[in-house]
């Protein structure tokens, strides 16, 4: 071997090292033979393509990559696992949100309200208008008892002599008379 062809091999040896060095491969002091079982150590991944959606990481593997390959982000609307879903509206706040397994909502179909919950914005009934104990609804969706008396029949009658009124209670009644006493026309037929 000439020295020509023996600075040549340590030229090259100089050479892969430095790279083998500069990459964390190997260490400055490495002799041809070991510098030669790193470099066939270091695996062949050819093209290697990933997809990540936003929120992800992709970890790209150790070894040698032919340049080829990609590593591309999805953004909004992208190739997701998207879920749709059907709600009922209740008197509760709810949150729609994805199922395990899904980036997202692809569409939220919402049902009608259900009668329970109607619209009641332009009730305009307070507690004294409604049955003591009978129970209603509020314009501002509060469930009230109401207050006012329940009188009942009311029956009365008044002579016209020294009764000449009747006075009806607050409250409801389901009907009833005030008639006038024969008092009246007795007195007068006295006369």
């Amino acid at each position: 071997m000439t020295t020509t062809e023996i600075l040549r091999i340590k030229t090259a040896r100089d050479t892969i090292r430095a790279k083998l060095v500069a990459l964390g491969l190997a260490e400055s002091s490495e002799k041809i033979d070991s510098l030669a079982t790193i470099v066939d150590d270091i695996p062949d991944n050819g093209a290697v393509s990933a997809t990540v959606k936003e929120g992800e990481t992709y970890s790209i593997p150790r070894g040698y990559h032919n340049g080829s390959g990609t590593v591309s982000g999805l953004s909004g609307g992208g190739n997701y696992n998207l879920q749709s879903k059907t709600v009922t509206p209740t008197k509760k706040q709810q949150s729609v949100t994805p199922d395990s397994g899904y980036f997202g909502l692809s569409d939220v179909t919402v049902n009608a309200i259900p009668s329970a919950y109607q619209d009641v914005s332009s009730v305009t009934a307070a507690a004294a208008d409604v049955l003591a104990n009978k129970i209603f609804v509020t314009a501002s969706g509060a469930v009230t008892a109401g207050t006012m008396i329940n009188n009942g029949t009311v029956n009365a009658s008044i002579d016209g002599l020294t009764v000449t009124s009747y006075s009806i209670p607050a409250g409801y009644t389901s009907g009833g008379t005030v008639s006038l006493t024969n008092d009246i026309e007795q007195a007068l037929a006295a006369i």
